[in-house]
């Protein structure tokens, strides 16, 4: 496992970021020669992969290749997200309506991540027609370039040895063997058509499961959603996986973005192995959720919400 105890501040914002949990979360990782991520995002988990060999990827090609940036050219990432931001700070918003007008019509990868460090809470959100659309967070600067130059080059030592790919997940995963682990963290319900107008079909997921499954491959992931009030609950088939636990991971950023509130946001973690004994431990110190892992041939559905 890469050695670190501790999570990196993020260089790319993305809203259901792990970064809170990945920590914890990298306890579930066992130890394998190959790490797939197909819902990359922030990138929370590249940080505590069980291997320095991985393949990660995403459906939005633009933060892929800003992935590709800053693991190939973090210098002149460091210095496209400067320039951006010190126009910004010299003509003021109107700078920021011109670089999202940019983005929307070339999908520059440097125009996202000043995006990301600038809009309203960090919050990357598209309409439907895939143009991003959150506004100038008035009230901040955005990061600093020296200090986003020092996460950058951070990150750059991190992503070392990974394979970036703008596909599908099942395209993504499609190299996959006996012994390779996965970490999938898909879209949920209450977030779906925020990103890109795509449909998510759980079924064709499920499928995707089970294939990894029978291959012998190991997967670790974090799905269905209750925050505040709401849930996105999916019914995951029994038959899949093996452990089930929820993880509190947080607030919620839709509801602090409409000012509706602050909702708290619990996920579900699941696996398709069984987890050492040693985990009940940490999670009884995470403080707020029990986990109880199923044997291996015991094909009940699982209840970890007491």
């Amino acid at each position: 496992m890469l050695k670190r105890n501790i999570p990196i501040e993020p260089v790319i914002k993305w809203s259901g970021s792990k970064r809170a949990v990945a920590v914890w979360l990298a306890t579930l990782l066992p130890e394998t020669e190959r790490y797939f991520e197909p819902f990359v995002g922030s990138g929370a988990m590249l940080a505590f992969r069980p291997s320095q060999t991985a393949v990660a990827g995403d459906i939005i090609a633009e933060l892929i290749e800003l992935w590709q940036a800053i693991r190939d050219v973090p210098e002149v990432t460091a210095n496209e997200y400067e320039a951006r931001w010190h126009r910004l700070q010299k003509e003021g918003h109107t700078a920021y309506y011109a670089i999202r007008d940019s983005f929307n019509a070339t999908r520059n990868p440097h125009d996202l991540l000043f995006l990301s460090r600038t809009c309203v809470n960090g919050l990357i959100r598209f309409n439907s027609n895939r143009e991003f659309n959150n506004s100038l967070h008035h009230t901040r600067p955005g990061i600093s370039p020296a200090r986003l130059r020092t996460i950058i080059y951070q990150w750059n030592s991190v992503v070392q040895g990974v394979e970036f790919s703008a596909a599908d997940y099942r395209e993504t995963l499609a190299s996959v063997r006996a012994g390779d682990l996965v970490f999938l963290d898909p879209p949920y319900g209450g977030t779906k058509g925020r990103y890109v107008p795509e449909t998510f079909n759980l079924d064709d997921f499920y499928e995707e499961l089970q294939r990894l499954n029978t291959i012998g491959a190991k997967w670790v992931l974090t799905f269905d959603r209750v925050a505040g009030h709401r849930a996105y609950k999916a019914t995951i088939p029994a038959e899949l996986f093996q452990a089930q636990l929820a993880l509190p991971t947080g607030n919620s950023p839709f509801t602090k973005l409409m000012k509706t509130g602050i909702d708290k946001v619990v996920e579900s973690v699941y696996l398709n192995f069984e987890p050492p004994a040693k985990l009940l431990n940490q999670v009884i110190n995470l403080g707020q959720q029990k986990l109880r892992p199923r044997p291996c041939f015991d094909m009940q559905q699982s209840r970890l919400f007491d």
